[in-house]
This record gives structure tokens, sequence and C-alpha cells, in this order.
């Protein structure tokens, strides 16, 4: 009898065998004849519906078969089937593989001991959150029972209506059943002395080796931005995007051995839907994270050891390598041993470790990582935790220990008094709780609008909370001049569960509010959406916001504002594709962290002892040093704006001569100038809320 995993190890996802759902068998016996196969070449697969259809291999066996080991890749580097599936079908008899697929994927023979109990689409899925997975659709539950059917296990009797077959009765009687409890932690959560972890390869450990104290803290802060197509084909139902690492595979597959920049931004553009701008910022994130390298002028190509961490199996290391590069990886998975919910983990990367950049959409793409290689938990739709296997690999790397300051640290910024931007911070993390907190009470739904209603103050909105019957819920309103301005209903969506169902929205109605409020766009903000509700809002032309993006989007705004006319984008999506206003926000993060590059080259050179040019820098010097210090490199007249602001008469901060520019006060005066020109429109924006 083969050994049943720990649950924390086993994969949240059952491999899917393509084809019509009565000819699986016969559609892997195809597969099966067709290989080994090297990597990159074609394959014949059945399809639900149409002629068979050719295509890449990595489709079958890593997209769709490689959940649960039954796809694997030899020492050559050809693709073939494990022996537990060829060996059942060779024998269809036999139980192995249904054995295989229950120690190896959570939820297996723990949905066939409770399927007869089963009456309905609702309980299935309350069943499965009862073990942790919070599924929104019956996609992953079906999946499991298409195998169960296969393998001999059920037969289907209704739509929701299943009996154990006497085989299925059999092999209940052999395996051991996982309790919701221990799935949901009490063992899961719990590191053995037998832990099993692979080690690292050596590339990753020879790296892991150089990580000393100054080599944790130089290591990046963000690591970029991440394509990640919403409702990309063949993943769980429960996951709104592609995982960071599917889409980095998918990326490696688009740049080949080798292309040319402007070749690889049209294939993103036309197979990804993505714009120039976001090819080219994710072509930068790859570069530093040095998945892939510059091979010649404007040619770039995968770097080979790390392609082989980013191939299937390989999800630890390739973790263990991402440490390496970036803070607050390794530091993460140490600090999650107990459920925590994300804007936790923000504050803790914040406040523990003095990583102020971090917000709530560089902690998800650092989990989404960890939940590819299984060393995370995901317990509900905002809490996470470390699995014992992610305990126990946290525990083999070097981690930053977080900073300590004494007396003397800071002594001018400590003993400023409390300004207005303090009392901001304050209100700003009350909103926030707020948020989380009434957005999973159905008792508190009052409570939830009013926390919207100020949230979206933080945006510069002049915004008003309604409610009541016939109402709609909050009015955001862009106070501009009459051409630009605009007008947003907001519908507020609570729910204990963390999920809005189709049942909670009426689009008719927020129709028949937008309309009554003159209003030119349509929001629903909630703590989680189910994917009808997702095609819907779509389709009506609504704009979904869960309390994660929102809050997540706060933080951006508090540090890098935009301006509401570059708000409007947010709205004129529809459904929930946050690409465009992210990117908006990183293009402003990038030209606040070119300004403060700009002083700090100023400010190095001003304190040269032997400077060659009296402090002074020329805008090619600037442009040469920011070359190696900055990625992507900022273009040079956007260098040479942010240079000209710095020079005006109400900042201060440089003495321009020509193409010269030299430091003209202390940073710490320049600061206090532009937070005096924000106290001093405090009193606009204090006029402007009453």
């Amino acid at each position: 009898m083969i050994e049943v995993r720990p649950w924390a190890e086993r994969s949240n996802t059952i491999s899917i065998i393509p084809g019509k759902k009565g000819e699986r068998r016969e559609s892997l016996l195809d597969i099966a004849k067709q290989l080994p196969r090297q990597a990159g070449e074609l394959i014949r697969v059945r399809r639900a519906s149409g002629p068979d259809q050719e295509v890449p291999i990595e489709k079958i066996t890593q997209d769709q078969l490689s959940r649960g080991g039954l796809t694997r890749r030899d020492t050559n580097g050809m693709w073939t089937l494990s022996e537990v599936v060829q060996s059942w079908l060779d024998d269809p008899a036999s139980d192995d593989l249904a054995e295989h697929l229950h120690a190896n994927t959570k939820f297996f023979g723990e949905l066939l001991e409770a399927i007869e109990r089963m009456h309905s689409k609702a309980e299935f899925l309350s069943l499965a959150a009862e073990f942790g997975l919070h599924w929104t659709s019956t996609t992953q539950l079906y999946a499991r029972i298409n195998w169960m059917e296969l393998l001999g296990l059920v037969e289907r009797w209704e739509a929701y209506k299943f009996v154990l077959t006497d085989r299925g009765n059999r092999f209940l009687d052999r395996i051991d059943i996982t309790s919701a409890d221990v799935a949901m932690g009490q063992a899961a959560g719990t590191v053995t002395a037998t832990q099993d972890i692979a080690a690292p390869s050596d590339n990753v450990a020879e790296l892991l080796a150089t990580l000393g104290k100054v080599e944790l803290q130089q290591r990046k802060v963000l690591i970029g931005y991440i394509p990640r197509g919403r409702k990309a084909p063949d993943r769980e139902s429960d996951a709104a995007s592609q995982s960071p690492l599917e889409a980095i595979r998918t990326l490696i597959d688009l740049l080949g051995e080798r292309s040319r920049a402007d070749l690889f931004y049209r294939k993103c553009i036309d197979q990804l839907g993505m714009k120039k701008a976001s090819a080219s910022q994710t072509l930068q994130t790859l570069r530093q994270m040095r998945v892939v390298e510059s091979v010649a002028f404007n040619e770039f190509g995968p770097i080979s050891e790390v392609l082989e961490l980013a191939q299937p199996g390989n999800e630890v290391d390739f973790l263990r390598y991402l440490h390496t590069r970036y803070r607050f990886v390794g530091e993460l998975l140490a600090e999650i041993e107990q459920p925590t919910p994300v804007n936790e983990i923000v504050r803790v990367a914040k406040t523990t470790y003095a990583l102020p950049q971090i917000d709530n959409a560089d902690v998800r793409t650092r989990l989404g990582f960890m939940l590819d290689a299984e060393l995370v938990e995901r317990i509900d739709w905002t809490r996470y935790r470390a699995s014992a296997l992610g305990q126990a690999v946290a525990a083999q790397l070097p981690l930053e220990s977080p900073p300590t300051y004494d007396q003397t640290t800071d002594e001018v910024e400590r003993t400023e008094p409390t300004t207005p931007a303090t009392v901001v911070r304050n209100d700003f993390d009350q909103v926030v709780a707020d948020l989380f907190g009434f957005s999973h009470r159905s008792d508190a739904s009052r409570d939830f609008e009013i926390a919207i209603a100020r949230a979206f103050e933080f945006f510069g909105f002049a915004s008003r909370h309604l409610g009541g019957s016939g109402r709609t819920d909050v009015v955001l309103d862009a106070l501009l001049p009459e051409k630009d301005r605009y007008r947003v209903i907001v519908d507020a969506k609570s729910s204990a569960s963390g999920i809005i169902s189709d049942n909670h929205v009426k689009f008719d109605a927020l129709k028949d509010h937008q309309r009554a409020s003159r209003a030119d766009f349509g929001l629903i903000v909630g703590p989680d959406f189910a994917d009808r509700v997702r095609v819907w809002s779509a389709s009506n032309n609504f704009t979904l916001l869960t309390v994660e993006d929102l809050t997540g989007l706060m933080r951006r705004h508090i540090r890098n504002p935009l301006t509401l006319g570059e708000l409007r984008i947010l709205f004129e999506r529809s459904g929930d594709d946050l690409a465009d206003i992210e990117e908006r926000y990183s293009a402003a993060e990038r030209t606040s962290a070119l300004i403060f590059k700009l002083i700090d080259l100023l400010y190095v050179e001003a304190v040269e002892e032997d400077p060659l040019m009296d402090g002074y820098m020329s805008l090619e010097n600037i442009n040469f040093a920011l070359r190696k210090e900055m990625s992507p490199r900022p273009p040079s007249e956007e260098v040479e704006e942010c240079l000209e602001f710095l020079a005006h008469e109400l900042v201060r901060g440089t003495i321009k001569d020509g193409k010269k520019y030299k430091l003209a006060d202390a940073p710490l005066n320049i600061k206090r100038r532009l937070s005096g020109l924000g106290a001093s429109l405090q009193r606009v924006a204090a006029t402007e809320r009453t």
C-alpha cells in the first residue's frame, strides 16, 4: 500500500485528463502511446468537442498532468507518464492509481468517504471549505469525481447524487482518511524531526552560502511586475489568476532560446493581451530576477541554471533562489507559523523589517510562489500559514535579523511633533482594519459601507455614504473642472463566508441606481467574488474590487498618489483586472525612487573631499550613474524633468547651471519644505471634506 503524504504536503489540485468524459481512459492511452517525447515537441490530444488537436507536450504533461506526479521528466529531459499511471493502463483492475491520487492529492479519499451524504453544490463546497479548500466553483470537485468514476469507485445517479461501488467501499476500508480538524492545522502545522526536505541544488546551495548579514540586507526589496492573466486555462477554481511561477514559465516559453526585445513584446501583446509598457516592465522584472540575461545587443535569453529551477518539481528550490535575490522571502515564511492575514504580513514587513515599500501586492506575489511550492497553506480568503514543509525550509535558510535602533538613532526625526500626516496614518490604519473586519460580517453592512466611503476619501474623492432601501450605498465624485469630472456609485457587499455569490448581486437594480445618481461608472466592493459574478460584472460594465485589492491600492496611493484623472481608469475597466491601474502606480513609484536617487547622488557628490566640479554633476554623468543604480534605466528626459522639479523655487533642492546640477540644501530641509507645502494644502483638503 502506498504511504499517504501528510495533508500539508499534498497537492491542492488534481490532474485533468483532456477529452470527452466517457473517453478519458482512451485519451490517456493515446497520450501514453506518444511518449516519451522531448520537451517542446507537439503531441496529439483528444478534445472535449471538435477534432483532435496538436499542442506542445508541456500543455499536457506540465500544465494538466503534473499535479499529483502523473507525469515526469527523465534524466534526458524526456516527458513520460509515471509508472503508476502506466501500470493502471496495463491493468485497470488495479487500485494503485487510486491509492496514488489519495496519497498525493488533498481531498480525494476524504471526498469519496462523504460523497453519498452530499446532495447539492453548496454542500460539496461547504465540505471542501471545512478542509481548508475555499473553492468558488465545482471545477476541482468534479475533477476528483471524474477520476473516481474512471477508476470505478463511484457511480453518478443524478446531478449531485453519487453512490459508492463495491470497489469504492473496499478502497475506503483500506485507506487512511484525514479529518477536517487535522487538515485545518492541528497536525499539519507541526514540523517533525523526520520532515523530508530535498537538499538545494548545487547552484542554489552556493548562493545561499554567500548570504551573510550584509548580503541579506543588500538583496532587492520589490520583485516587480509579473503578469498573471485572470481565468487562465487549467487553473484551479479558487484561483483568480495564474500563479507567479506559472506566469514565469509562460514568459520563458515566449522568449525561447533567445529573442529580440521587440519580438518578445509583440508575443506578449498578441498572446497574453498585454500592453507594450507592461511587457517592457515584465522583461525588466525577469532581468532583475536573473531569470533572463542579455545575450547580445537588445537580445535576451533565459539563464540555464535558473531555467532548470523553473521546471515543475523544483518549486522549493526556486523559492530558495528567490530568497537569495529578494528580502522578506524566507523571513515571511518564518513569520507565519500561525494563520496570518495578508495585511498583518504587510505590517510586519513595514514595522519589524523596516521595508516600507512592501504592500499587499508584493506579499501576494511571494505567497504565490510559496503556494506553488506547497510551503504555505491558504486557511481562508485572507489568511495564510506556513505548512510543515514551509517551516522546515525556513529553518534551514539564512534569515535577515530585524533591525534594532538605539536611543540616538534618527533623533531629530523622532522628536518632531505629531503632524497631520501622522493623524492620516492613524485614520488609514483604522479604515483598513474596518474594511477587513466588516467585509466578513453579514450583520455590519452599514459599517462596511461607511468604511468604503472613508477609504475613497484617501484617494481624493468627495465621498458620500447614502445606503438604505432603494438607494446606492456610496457615491464618489471627482471634483474636477466640468469637462473632466466624473461620478461613481459603489455597492458594498459583505459576506461571512468571504465570497460574494451571484445571489448577492442584482445588476438590474445597480443599473437603476447608476441612472438615478447620474453616475458615469459602477463599482462593487466585497471580500472576494464567485466566478459567475466576475463574468456578469464584465458583461454589465461594472467594476469589481476586493477589499484586499482596495487596501493595496490605498497603501500605494498614500505614498505615491495618482491624480483623480488618472484614477478614472480604475472605473473604466470592467470585471476585476487591475493591470492598468497598477501600472500607473508603478510609474509613480519609479518617479519617487528616481527623485530619491538623484538627491542621494548629488549628496554624495557634495560631501566628496575632492570634488571635480565644485559639487556639480553633469546631466550626462548623472544618467551614467543611474544606469548602474536603477533598473529599468529611467529615460534621460525623465531625469531632467525631475532635476528641474528639484531646482524649482518651491523645492530649492538643486542648483542648475546649464546642464549641470548640484545639491542646494540638506536632504532633511528639502523634505521639510515639501512637507510644509503638504501641510499648507491640508486646509484646502479639510474644506473640501466639509
